[in-house]
């Protein structure tokens, strides 16, 4: 893609590029960037809003934080008024911080820029002094920029950001729409900020229980105070909904809490106190959750990144007018945003309603493919429609480009394609084959179905003469392409409905070859069955669905189903050799030591029968005794970001304090899901991409947001969304469908456009054909994206 010889000769670019110039919408574009090591890379490379400083950088005549060496007085010198570290306080002005430019002892006008536009302006200039100001949104260090004649100094400011508050702060919009107008929105779309539960608390009037939550009596262990929700350990990306968190107790319910959040750089730091959500004097019900508020969660995720700055939250709870607490938990922000769209199979929509015989409500219900918007409270509808069997759309796969998705009905007997433009326009074809949970080439142009067969999207009329296939099975259970397209995974029901296999193909020549058995569970029990394979995105390595109990469903099926009774955990695989293979037991929900972290229900919930398809499901679980073995269907997000393959699944866990009904009852034919709701949801976990043989580096899961709480979702795909095109608005050349995002050269922000110049290099998340066009030496070149690696 880029010429090593002239790459290596601008190794400050790379050095520079990925750490600074990366983040910097407003960063100033002058014709000496090339000469002064200022990069043009796309905004996706390595210093998300909240990553910190770059590396300190010896160009010629420019000093750190306005210090020169002693002689040399023609270097550009930068001051400062006051202190360097400003301190945002909420309720308070934001802070502002006077800069001037000299060189010796004569003032130099210069053009004044920082690194990351999301935590402070400067006035550009061009002038020999600058006021800087936080945005109040981000803390961290921001690194000021000044530039002239080729000389170009940096300048590190810090901002703190330190905020507490009683009650919900009705002034910011995320904290309104995580109050609940009436009960109906406790469970409608994703409940209350996207995330259910009863929403933010009210304010703290008693000044004894506001006293008395600051001088707990004790940590709460004599009461069993834990967190149920999140769990330890937790990997966030950026920009998802603020969770909810909650806990149990012997007390069971609570009159107050105080919450605290604060990561380990000490940039920043909130407490909120909260009494009783307002709608628990209509419900009744416990006070044992209550969400992050959207805001603050937005300020300290933007702010604290990686494992080196974890975040802290700290809970105290009150009842009858004693604090017990705090109890903390550590997680971990990845230094990226996961943008794209999930798209997700719901039995038991209200957003279509094509089945009748449901327990609840109108006994209506829908069988239908939803999406999520990261950011998103609700799904929206995307296939199927109101009326009869006919309209329903689900058993679906979906391109890796976000460019289309295929689905079914009538048990996968007839198949539509839906291809999806950026604006969002959908377009429904029926396709000439049937093609239930088919393998979708990455671009979306082809498809491989179950029965072996390539066909051309959109219409799938007529199979694709391919070489290779005919003498590896009769179907393909669950087939899978890699994020490059080199290889596809899939059962082998043809041989045996037991052996995970994976094979090479060549998009030119359309050939299949090189089959390898990976998983081969032949010699044991028939329910022991690996399905579900998704390859991670270096293509070297995929998850998959390890089956160990059928539960009452059969052996026979092309999918592995997890209605009545089945049992799996999600395991990992290298793809290039048999055998080797890791269960991934902190996804699953067990701790280093092999003990599960899932807290079960200390009181069974009241749904003690169910069933699914008019059978029995099996034993009921009412307790959660045994969530670590309720895990299915995995699909990975086709982009490594911020340093971890993200992989997206079904568990029948119990969420919280949510969804805690026993873990099969999800048909709406078989229990009331207006009046309950099933922990038949989708989750997702980090993985590291250096994951290898015989060792776990996955970490615990997070519930995704957003996700309709009054149905049972299943089959989750997170993938890009449509690309744009040249000169569209981008955060990342993932976005892009030249995969290039570059600053404009007027006004400065970032939009979609064709490849840097000759002597520049790939940013995080921008197109690359090896690891040599990466900015960061450190990165690697996965599925067509550099991408950094996390070393745990």
């Amino acid at each position: 893609m880029f010429a090593p010889s002239l790459r290596s000769s601008f190794l400050v670019i790379a050095l520079f590029g990925s750490a600074v110039a990366a983040a910097c919408s407003n960063f100033p574009l002058l014709d000496n960037q090339a000469e002064v090591g200022i990069g043009l890379g796309g905004s996706g490379g390595g210093l998300e809003p909240g990553a910190g400083a770059s590396p300190g950088l010896n160009f010629p005549g420019a000093g750190a934080n306005g210090n020169s060496e002693e002689g040399n007085s023609s270097r550009i010198q930068i001051s400062a008024e006051t202190d360097t570290v400003l301190v945002v306080r909420s309720g308070e002005d934001l802070p502002t911080l006077e800069l001037s430019a000299s060189a010796g002892n004569q003032s130099v006008t210069v053009v004044w820029s920082v690194n990351r536009a999301d935590a402070a302006t400067i006035t550009r200039g061009p002038s020999d002094t600058a006021t800087f100001t936080p945005t109040g949104n981000v803390g961290g260090v921001v690194i000021v920029l000044a530039t002239v004649d080729g000389q170009t100094t940096q300048f590190e400011v810090t901002i703190e950001i330190e905020s507490e508050q009683n009650g919900p702060d009705l002034a910011q919009p995320g904290q309104v729409a995580q109050i609940p107008a009436d009960e109906n929105a406790l469970t409608a779309g994703g409940g209350p900020g996207g995330v259910g539960g009863e929403g933010l608390g009210t304010a703290i009037d008693d000044e004894a229980i506001s006293s008395a939550l600051d001088s707990p009596e004790s940590d709460g262990a004599s009461k069993n105070l834990k967190f149920v929700y999140p769990y330890e350990g937790t990997i966030f990306p950026r920009g998802i909904l603020a969770p909810l968190v909650a806990w149990q107790w012997d007390d069971a319910d609570a009159d107050a809490i105080l919450l605290e959040l604060n990561n380990e750089a000490g940039t920043f730091s909130w407490s909120g106190k909260f009494g009783r959500p307002a709608i628990l004097e209509t419900t009744a019900g416990n006070f044992h959750q209550h969400p992050i508020p959207q805001n603050i969660w937005e300020q300290a995720t933007n702010t604290a990144g990686g494992p080196d700055d974890q975040l802290t939250l700290s809970l105290t709870v009150l009842h009858e007018d004693k604090a017990y607490g705090p109890i903390t938990q550590k997680w971990t922000v990845a230094e990226a945003r996961l943008s794209g769209t999930i798209y997700y199979n719901s039995y038991g929509t209200n957003l279509a309603k094509n089945f009748n015989g449901a327990v609840g409500g109108d006994n209506r219900f829908g069988g239908a493919t939803l999406s999520i918007r990261v950011g998103d409270t609700s799904p929206e509808l995307v296939a199927g429609s109101d009326g009869d069997t006919s309209n329903c759309r689900v058993c679906h796969s979906v391109a890796a480009n976000g460019s289309g998705l295929i689905s079914s009905r009538s048990n996968g007997a007839v198949s539509y394609n839906t291809a999806i433009q950026a604006d969002g326009t959908l377009t429904e074809t029926l396709l000439g084959a049937a093609l239930e949970f088919p393998a979708i080439y990455p671009d979306g142009g082809m498809v491989m179905g179950s029965n072996g067969e390539l066909y051309a999207l959109p219409e799938a009329d007529a199979p694709l003469e391919t070489t290779g296939l005919d003498d590896v099975a009769d179907e393909f259970g669950t087939p899978m392409f890699s994020a490059d397209g080199t290889k596809v995974a899939f059962m082998r029901m043809g041989a045996s409905d037991q052996i995970l296999s994976v094979m090479d193909f060549d998009k030119e020549t359309l050939a299949f070859s090189n089959v390898v058995d990976l998983v081969d569970l032949s010699s044991e029990p028939a329910q022991n069955r690996a399905g579900w394979p998704a390859f991670l995105p270096d293509g070297e390595s995929m998850v998959f669905n390890r089956q160990f109990d059928n539960g009452n469903e059969t052996n026979s099926n092309t999918d592995l189903r997890t209605r009545r009774g089945a049992r799996a955990q999600i395991h990992w695989a290298s793809a290039n050799s048999s055998g080797d293979t890791t269960v991934l037991n902190r996804l699953n929900g067990l701790d280093e030591s092999g003990n599960s972290y899932l807290e079960p229900l200390e009181s069974p919930s009241g749904v003690t029968t169910c069933s699914a398809d008019g059978t029995s499901v099996g034993n009921i679980d009412t307790s959660h005794e045994d969530d670590t073995t309720l895990n299915f269907e995995p699909t990975v997000n086709p982009v490594a970001s911020g340093g971890y393959a993200w992989v997206i699944f079904t568990s029948r866990r119990r969420y919280g304090n949510v969804a805690t009904i026993p873990p099969y009852c999800s048909d709406p034919r078989g229990v009331d899901l207006i009046q309950n709701i099933t922990p038949k949801k989708l989750w997702v976990a980090a993985i590291d991409l250096n994951q290898g043989i015989g060792e776990d580096r996955s970490y615990p899961a997070f519930y995704l947001p957003g996700q309709e709480l009054l149905a049972g979702n299943s089959r989750g795909f997170w993938v890009l969304d449509p690309c744009r095109e040249d000169g569209d608005s981008c955060e990342s050349g993932d976005q892009c469908c030249q995969g290039f995002c570059q600053p404009d050269g007027e006004s400065g922000e970032f939009v979609c456009g064709a490849e840097p110049p000759d002597y520049s290099c790939s940013e995080l998340r921008e197109f690359c054909s090896s690891a040599a066009d990466c900015c960061d030496p450190s990165a690697r070149c996965l599925g067509g994206f550099c991408s950094q690696i996390i070393t745990r």
